[in-house]
């Protein structure tokens, strides 16, 4: 017996762009800080050791929905509310984090 839909690969379709006239994608704008752009800090995806420097992959408010547009990022560059790192590093606590 079967918990959840089945289905072949081969039915599956890409996604297509709207077509709904006038519509624009929704960004959240950067903003200034020390004169320069800066984006906020949604949340943490994966975290990883590279040369002994702790790097986080992280998604941006506003650019979320295009993965595309995740990156890593050294921990020492984020300025962030350090519960999103706590967070993460709670449901994966596998993963590096600071104190590892």
């Amino acid at each position: 017996m079967s918990v959840h839909p089945v289905f072949h690969v081969s039915l599956l379709e890409p996604v297509k762009q709207s077509t709904i006239p006038n519509q624009h994608e929704f960004t959240t704008p950067p903003f200034l800080v020390e004169g320069k752009q800066e984006w906020e800090l949604h949340y943490v995806l994966d975290s990883k050791l590279k040369r002994g420097k702790l790097w986080y992959l992280v998604a941006w408010k506003g650019l979320t929905e295009d993965p595309e547009r995740t990156t890593w990022e050294q921990v020492s560059n984020l300025i962030s509310s350090p519960y999103l790192f706590k967070y993460f590093s709670t449901f994966y606590p596998d993963k590096p984090a600071p104190n590892t």
